[in-house]
């Protein structure tokens, strides 16, 4: 019954480290004609280093780059509609739409 009950609770226990470690990305209109974004990882992880994309809502890339050391980015506010794309590895991605900007 042991055994039974080990290899039921396995895939739980393998799936919990997972669920805590989600992508994370918000951005805010600096009322500059710049905005920030902030990226990082829900257990406290970095995002340093990782992809930044900004898309128009068509999907054509407007700029890609990094955050810096902060898990920070700030670029020029695009004219029209877009959303960020926070790459952190092929499992870990969050977006954030525009129309969700706060000032």
């Amino acid at each position: 019954m042991r055994v039974f009950f080990a290899a039921l609770c396995l895939p739980i226990l393998w799936a919990a480290p997972a669920a805590a470690h989600s992508p994370l990305v918000a951005c805010f209109d600096n009322e500059d004609g710049t905005i920030t974004c902030e990226a990082g990882y829900s257990d406290g992880a970095s995002s340093a280093g990782q992809v930044i994309r900004v898309l128009q809502t068509n999907k054509r890339l407007i700029l890609e780059n990094v955050f810096d050391k902060k898990g920070t980015y700030t670029f020029k506010k695009p004219v029209t509609a877009f959303f960020v794309e926070f790459i952190g590895d092929t499992a870990h991605l969050a977006t954030f739409d525009s129309v969700d900007l706060e000032k």
